[in-house]
């Protein structure tokens, strides 16, 4: 059975039964309907049971459109797509059911997409899929801006390769290639900010400053590409060109 029809079946199911519905937003929903509201709040409820009904569920349909088209990208450059599909059914579901849930609680489309993307590179990956390393990919990606992913992509095309190829880089080569990113030595705050962030995820590690630095100098932070770096990366990239 191809991919896409059980996760098209999961789709069906959140629209008829509507379990895209917060918690949060239920109990906002029913003490608005309760409270005599002032204006301008008394149309709280009314605008809320529209955000429900809408909002919420096209999020979640974007995700999984996302994830379809990506597994049909996937597909068309496979002989055998029930052989190359390793993951079972009834994990792509948990999944499904917790992408959906995330992509409910994103506001960002392109934040929404890169969790389908994930969902669909975990059933082609070649080694069993681990549930719980693909539930932490889809709150990292969740979670980070789209500043966050063009610096992480950024250091991914200078790093990625020598990383998935040793496991990890050297500190002086990490050092020297930092510069060949469309940053090169320039100080600009937004470079910590950045990266700052994606070392708080794993993805990326600061490396120490030259031991002949002096400490009244005014350096750049450098960072190096982690393995857990290079495959969330890789897992967020779409085959669409």
């Amino acid at each position: 059975m191809p991919l896409d029809d059980p996760v098209r079946s999961l789709k069906q199911q959140f629209e008829l039964e509507d379990l895209s519905r917060p918690r949060v937003s239920e109990t906002l929903l029913s003490v608005a309907s309760a409270l005599p509201l002032p204006y301008p709040f008394d149309r709280l409820a009314e605008r809320l049971k529209q955000h429900l009904a809408s909002d919420s569920v096209d999020r979640i349909a974007l995700m999984l459109e996302a994830c379809i088209d990506e597994t049909n990208r996937q597909a068309r450059r496979i002989e055998n797509v029930e052989q190359q599909v390793r993951i079972q059914p009834d994990v792509l579901t948990e999944l499904v059911t917790d992408a959906a849930r995330k992509a409910e609680n994103t506001r960002s489309k392109d934040r929404v997409k890169r969790i389908g993307w994930i969902l669909a590179n975990a059933a082609f990956e070649a080694k069993p899929t681990n549930a719980d390393e693909i539930e932490e990919m889809m709150r990292v990606a969740m979670e980070l801006s789209d500043r966050d992913i063009e610096f992480l992509r950024e250091l991914m095309r200078i790093e990625g390769e020598a990383v998935r190829t040793k496991g990890r880089l050297e500190r002086y080569d990490a050092y020297t290639r930092w510069e060949q990113g469309q940053w090169g030595t320039r100080l600009d705050p937004e470079l910590d900010s950045v990266f700052s962030r994606l070392e708080s995820y794993g993805l990326v590690s600061r490396l120490a400053p030259p031991n002949n630095l002096s400490l009244m100098a005014d350096f750049q932070n450098r960072y190096v590409l982690l393995a857990k770096g290079a495959r969330f990366a890789q897992m967020i990239q779409t085959q669409a060109k």
